[in-house]
Formats: C-alpha cells, sequence, structure tokens
C-alpha cells in the first residue's frame, strides 16, 4: 500500500506531502541539512527535483531516499540526535 500521492518542494527546504488519504503534510528539512544523510538537499537544485514512489521520496534517482516514517518523525519531533 503506498501512502504519499505527491511530493512538492517549496521553499526554504520545505515539502508538501500529498497523501493518498486526502490529507497534506508540510515538512520542514532544513533543520537536517547539517546531518550526513540530508547533507546533499543543501544544493536547491537537487532538492526542486523530488519525486515519490508512494512510499519513499526520492532526490536524485535514490542518491537520497527517505521513508514516510521518516518524514513523519520530523515533522513530530523536530531535531533529534542521529
Amino acid at each position: 500500500m503506498s501512502y504519499i500521492k505527491n511530493v512538492i518542494p517549496l521553499p526554504k527546504h520545505r515539502l508538501l506531502l500529498e497523501m493518498n488519504s486526502s490529507s497534506s503534510i508540510t515538512v520542514d528539512l532544513s533543520i537536517k541539512l547539517h546531518t550526513m544523510k540530508y547533507r546533499e538537499l543543501r544544493d536547491e537544485a537537487l532538492f526542486a527535483h523530488v519525486e515519490t514512489d508512494g512510499n519513499y521520496v526520492i532526490w536524485g534517482s535514490g542518491r537520497v531516499k527517505v521513508t514516510i516514517n521518516e518524514l513523519l518523525d520530523i515533522v513530530m519531533h523536530g531535531e533529534q540526535l542521529e
């Protein structure tokens, strides 16, 4: 079952996730850009070319791949130690 219907890049390293449940979520990834996993997303051109397969949010043909659960964790808890 897929969860994400569409993903739209927003200014300041935010994403709008349109869910299959008809809800939407805005995720602020700017707080994660200093981490190893997300540091490539500082490149605004890469960040703007985001896509989804329904379960993952993907940049650069898989260079950066994030699960819906990881994104929801960022929404719920913000900055966390890794």
